[in-house]
């Protein structure tokens, strides 16, 4: 059953369209995402739903009730923002408790404000003020003054962004516990993969004022349906090709790839790409509709792609799609090490692998190594012209 339906949402701000007819379902009791670039109206969305902006047309149904002409003190919807936004003036107490004044509605509490103190670790901190803690517990403090009214969904806008790591990882694992205990709908914006992948059951991908892409986050992540998508979730080996044959008794499709550099935006300039430098094999199930000699892409993220052992003979589905190539770079990145392989068809595969990996296998810059790319891994996405082409 959906908890929420946004119908056909449209949005201007000084004559630019923002939303351009937005359309989302969110299921009772799941965690939503919107993912998306700056300046899409990620935001404008959540402010809509919860009634502080008036959308220009379409519809928001809550509980299969039109909420259009509901003021925000009327639904129960509250937004959490990316800063808590408590009243110094007020005790950690007196804050949460507030929740009950912003709404009118009788509706009976789940969890008295003791319950909620327990839920989200902030025991002990009922007499102090928000100066007096931390940014962390400030933004505990602020979910419990949303959750103390038992909403129909709560709303999150970037609710990670102002915390530091040890927070914010304590603070997701205490979202999702929320929507585990309380059984609770959530709808979050978020320009952080991590957070999607995290918590969501459903993400969507915001782009161009409409939803590009929507589904369970690994299926998003894995199968992006256009090439706005694939760059914006970071699947960042991304290579114009040829289908040269389609084998469906045998699962396979055969892309020929050029070497031709891809940059966003620049689609519709790939006809004067170089021949073709390498064939990579794809799994035919689940691609879609396509015809040999059809110009497409082939992604393929950089967790995904395999550098091999030199010291452990190849399973069978490592030995598809193998390239010999040289490292040409690596950085470390917060969790994993970030390496640029240049094959000797002078195509280039960035990778990412565990730093313990890496040091296992005594990788540097300027050594030759043997990638693998398993062809249930290499997603083909048909071209049409990108919503950032000029």
């Amino acid at each position: 059953m959906n908890i929420l339906e946004i119908k056909n949402i449209r949005k201007s701000f000084s004559n630019k369209n923002v939303l351009n007819g937005i359309d989302l379902e969110i299921k009772n009791g799941e965690i939503s995402s919107i993912f998306g670039y700056s300046g899409e109206g990620k935001s404008t969305v959540l402010k809509i739903v919860s009634g502080i902006l008036k959308q220009d047309s379409g519809d928001i149904i809550l509980k299969s009730k039109n909420i259009n002409n509901l003021e925000p003190y009327e639904r129960l919807t509250p937004l959490v923002m990316d800063e808590p936004l408590l009243f110094p003036h007020m005790t950690v107490l007196e804050n949460i408790s507030f929740g009950l004044k912003l709404s009118n509605h009788r509706k009976k509490l789940l969890n008295s404000p003791k319950e909620i103190l327990e839920l989200l670790g902030i025991t002990g901190l009922e007499k102090r003020y928000p100066s007096e803690i931390s940014m962390g517990q400030a933004q505990r403090v602020s979910l419990a003054r949303a959750l103390i009214i038992n909403p129909d969904i709560l709303l999150m806008d970037e609710p990670f962004s102002n915390l530091d790591i040890i927070s914010k990882i304590k603070v997701r694992k205490l979202i999702k516990d929320i929507n585990r205990e309380l059984k609770v709908s959530m709808l979050l914006v978020t320009h952080d993969i991590e957070d999607v992948i995290n918590l969501s059951d459903k993400m969507f991908v915001l782009n161009d004022g409409k939803v590009q892409d929507s589904g369970h986050p690994s299926e998003v992540l894995k199968k992006p349906s256009t090439i706005d998508t694939a760059f914006l979730l970071g699947t960042e080996n991304i290579f114009d090709g040829t289908i040269l044959g389609i084998d469906e008794n045998n699962n396979i499709i055969k892309v020929g790839i050029k070497t031709q550099d891809l940059k966003l935006g620049n689609e519709e300039k790939t006809g004067a790409a170089k021949n073709t430098a390498a064939a990579i094999e794809a799994d035919f199930q689940g691609q879609g509709r396509l015809e040999k000699g059809e110009h497409v892409f082939a992604a393929i993220r950089p967790e995904e792609i395999m550098i091999l052992r030199e010291d452990r003979r190849a399973s069978k589905p490592v030995r598809e799609n193998r390239f010999s190539g040289k490292i040409v770079s690596k950085v470390f990145t917060s969790r994993m090490m970030e390496i640029l392989i240049r094959t000797e068809e002078n195509l280039e595969f960035k990778i990412l692998i565990p730093f313990h990996a890496f040091e296992v296998m005594n990788l540097f810059e300027g050594k030759t190594v043997e990638v693998s790319l398993k062809k249930s891994s290499v997603h083909i996405i048909k071209k049409k012209k990108s919503s950032h082409s000029s």
